[in-house]
This record gives structure tokens, sequence and C-alpha cells, in this order.
């Protein structure tokens, strides 16, 4: 009875992405066949684009984007610079359907953006 619960506390708390059928990105073969190398584009129009060789780059509002990244136990960990300032080191897990990705900061325990794929 007491698995029973938990597993029912588990799916209650699932995320917003798994609950809509996304596939979760679970390795760096996985990220590198799907987003790497590609351009990803949120909302506002920022882009981020994680490199093969592990740089980042990309644009948000008038400002430059730069940093690099690493594939570590599940997650998508970076480091990013807004016009050469480091605001930002993170892990986040991925989850994607179709050509939207979604990135869930903190090892999925804080807030979600959504990308397009292009």
């Amino acid at each position: 009875m007491k698995l029973l619960a938990l597993a029912a506390l588990a799916a209650a708390t699932l995320s917003t992405a798994a609950q809509a059928d996304f596939a979760r990105i679970t390795s760096e073969e996985m990220f590198r066949a799907n987003i790497a190398d590609r351009t990803l584009v949120d909302e506002f129009g920022g882009t981020r684009l994680f490199g093969g060789n592990g740089g980042l780059g990309g644009r948000q509002d008038s400002s430059v984007i730069t940093g690099g990244w690493i594939w570590h136990e599940g997650a998508l960990c970076h480091r990013t610079r807004i016009d050469g300032i480091e605001v930002e080191q993170d892990c986040a897990l991925l989850w994607m359907r179709g050509n939207t990705v979604v990135m869930q900061t903190k090892r999925g325990r804080s807030t979600e953006t959504v990308w397009k794929v292009h």
C-alpha cells in the first residue's frame, strides 16, 4: 500500500513536459542527435546553440550569450555568460516532443523553459 501511495504521489508531481507525452533526453548521445549544433529559439526570439564541441552561444534581446556545456549524470550542465558576465551554472533535465524542447532547471526541481529546435 505504501508503494502504491508513493507511485501515485510521483505521478501527480510529474512535470508538465512529462504529462504531455514528451520523451526525456537521458543521454549525451540523445542530446547530440537531437539538439547539439541546432539553434533553439524561445517564445521571445532568444536563441541558444549548444555546439558539438561543448560551446554555448546565442542571443537574448540585445545581449550576446556565450558559455559551455557538458553532459553529467543524465542532465545538460552549462555555464552561461551574458555579454561576458557569468550569470548561471545549472544542470537541466531535457524533454522533447517533435521540435519542442523543455528544459527544467535545477535538475528538474525548478522552472521550465520551452524552446523550438530549428
